[in-house]
């Protein structure tokens, strides 16, 4: 049992951790690689003030044992000259070391600058399916709190830690060419340091890890409570939030305190161990001067200085441990982002189409989102280009399975999806995805003006094209109504204005685009049947010479459209013109009679 439970905590520990300590310090390193300059000169202020700092307790050693101690000269003037010497040293290790804070916050704030660009654009292009299984909250965090914490450690942890590693190899250096024993008694302490190293380093680096993913959970309950808030209003959720959040900041705060402590208790017992060293040396080497004299009172005072100077890279290292086991944890969460492989992408010999004719055919389609659930099931359907098509059925008949299939946000699982005769998985994303656009329900406007959104499909649009296809959709009146008109700022989502507004410009802003392929998931749903019906007018004009598909619910919209596809538990169960499947009397009739009979009780 007890064997078994080990093995499963190791387990446990292989998924948390993708990254082995090694290969994040290797990518770490290697983000330098981009700054080979910058990172070049910061090593050489590195280096240099390492030697002027560690060369002052050999100026002091000097100075006692050849001027001060008794039976030297008591000529002033040396002392005095060995006085500016030391002074000089002070101040240019004053100027160095300013000089390579500036040089490291620089450095470090480029490299956290094309991090987060990085990380920002890898988003742009990951499958949509990243998005549906990773909550919007935490790649946020990720991106923000993940990267500061990454370059907490960039800025004062690698670099520092380089130049601590240098010092205490120069330091070392010089104690060993002046006293040998003096030196082996120095490390005595150093195993004593590793083993509480080893003690302290899993627990906290599972203690660093659990800060992340609890502040990563209490920025995506704060997100989702934001877009959420007026459905919290709408069910008197408030309290029930606050609980909510509560807890999780709860969970956050124990696993901070938790972290705290593991620091707290660590660093007194390391400057305890490193006290100890010194102690050690000022005994033995306070023992050899006095009774023997085979060590003079500046090399006991130089031993002393070094003895602080040795341990103190090594508590420093300590010190930044617990910003290192952050960093590396933060590190973890960005590389898995920046490593993260698309389901979706283009194929080595990608066919780029400019125009494409609009043909799309399905050709024994199976779908699953999940592996052996199928929401598609042997699809085959063929939509000639310039005609138009409806998809109805009920809720979770596959509607919106296939119109995401048509983009590519999804590959098929079984069969073939062509595009104008090519497999769909053979065309360049990008020339694809411009020769589509999509209205879909649940409408998303961005901060800005309403032309900004409306062009955002297409930024080379005037703004006459922009203004003709408001007035072909009836919307110029009610956007001139403004106080700014075009000009307006809608502000973030579009919340200054109404759903049916936010739906009409989403509709708008997609025809804009000019796209040979037009997806429309019941694009009016939320304005009234008079504004509808003007809008429909206005549609027909404009998918003119498109292949336009149309997800409806209200089937009185869709009398006019080539070909209706009835959709049931993914599978096609009737198609027809409106006229052929009222005759046959089927599951759209059924569906039609029902929706008609509901209209005329309302």
């Amino acid at each position: 049992m007890g064997w078994m439970l080990w093995h499963l905590a190791r387990e446990k520990e292989k998924r948390e951790r993708k990254y082995s300590d090694w290969e994040l310090f290797k990518r770490l390193i290697g983000v330098f690689g981009y700054y080979k300059a910058e990172s070049l000169a910061v090593i050489s202020i590195v280096i240099t003030t390492s030697i002027f700092s560690t060369l002052i307790p050999v100026v002091m050693q000097r100075t006692i044992d050849d001027f001060i101690i008794p039976g030297a000269t008591h000529n002033i003037s040396p002392i005095l000259i060995m006085s500016l010497i030391y002074l000089s040293f002070v101040v240019l290790f004053f100027a160095l070391s300013l000089t390579r804070s500036i040089l490291f916050a620089k450095l470090g704030q480029r490299i956290i600058y094309r991090i987060r660009n990085d990380m920002f654009a890898k988003l742009q292009f990951v499958s949509y399916d990243y998005f549906t299984s990773h909550e919007s909250g935490r790649t946020i965090s990720k991106v923000t709190n993940d990267v500061d914490t990454l370059g907490e450690l960039l800025t004062t942890g690698i670099i520092d830690i380089f130049a601590d590693l240098f010092s205490l190899g120069w330091i070392v250096g010089i104690m060993f060419s002046y006293n040998v024993s003096m030196t082996l008694l120095t490390f005595t302490v150093v195993p004593l340091l590793l083993l509480i190293t080893i003690i302290f380093q899993k627990k906290v680096r599972v203690a660093f890890r659990a800060t992340r993913v609890t502040i990563a959970k209490l920025t995506a309950n704060l997100q989702e409570s934001i877009s959420g808030i007026k459905v919290t209003k709408s069910l008197s959720r408030e309290e029930r939030n606050i609980v909510n959040f509560r807890d999780l900041n709860r969970d956050n705060f124990d696993a901070n305190i938790t972290a705290a402590r593991l620091s707290a208790l660590f660093m007194p017992i390391i400057q305890l161990i490193a006290a100890t060293g010194s102690g050690i040396i000022l005994i033995y080497g306070g023992y050899a001067a006095i009774k023997y004299g085979s060590v003079s009172y500046g090399e006991l005072f130089m031993f002393l200085q070094y003895s602080s100077m040795f341990f103190a890279p090594i508590i420093s290292i300590f010190m930044f441990y617990t910003t290192i086991q952050s960093g590396f944890a933060a590190g973890e969460r960005i590389f898995e982002v920046l490593d993260e492989k698309p389901s979706v992408e283009n194929a080595p010999d990608a066919i780029k189409l400019d125009n494409i004719r609009g043909e799309i055919e399905f050709r024994n389609v199976s779908f699953e989102y999940e592996p052996g659930i199928k929401v598609l099931k042997n699809i085959n359907l063929r939509i000639e280009p310039g005609t138009s098509i409806a998809l109805v059925g009920h809720t979770g008949a596959g509607k919106t399975t296939l119109s995401k299939l048509i983009s590519r946000y999804y590959d098929v699982t079984e069969g073939e999806l062509l595009i104008d005769g090519y497999n769909i998985k053979k065309l360049d994303l990008y020339s694809l995805r411009k020769n589509i656009s999509i209205v879909p329900q649940d409408v998303f406007l961005f901060s800005g003006t309403i032309m900004d959104n409306l062009k955002y499909g297409k930024k080379s649009a005037t703004d006459e094209e922009v203004i003709k296809t408001c007035k072909i959709l009836g919307l110029h009146e009610f956007i001139e109504e403004l106080p700014e008109g075009y000009h307006t700022d809608v502000k973030e989502g579009g919340s200054r204005l109404s759903l049916g507004q936010r739906q009409l410009i989403s509709l708008a802003r997609a025809i804009i685009a000019n796209p040979r392929i037009l997806i429309l998931d019941e694009c009016s749903s939320s304005v009234d049947p008079i504004s509808e019906a003007l809008i429909q007018k206005g549609i027909n004009i404009l998918l003119e010479g498109r292949t336009s598909i149309i997800i409806a619910h209200r089937l009185s919209t869709i009398k006019a459209v080539d070909k209706i596809v009835v959709l049931d538990q993914g599978q096609i169960i009737e198609t027809g013109t409106h006229e052929e499947l009222m005759k046959k009397k089927g599951r759209y009739y059924s569906l039609y009679s029902t929706q008609m009979t509901s209209n005329i009780i309302n």
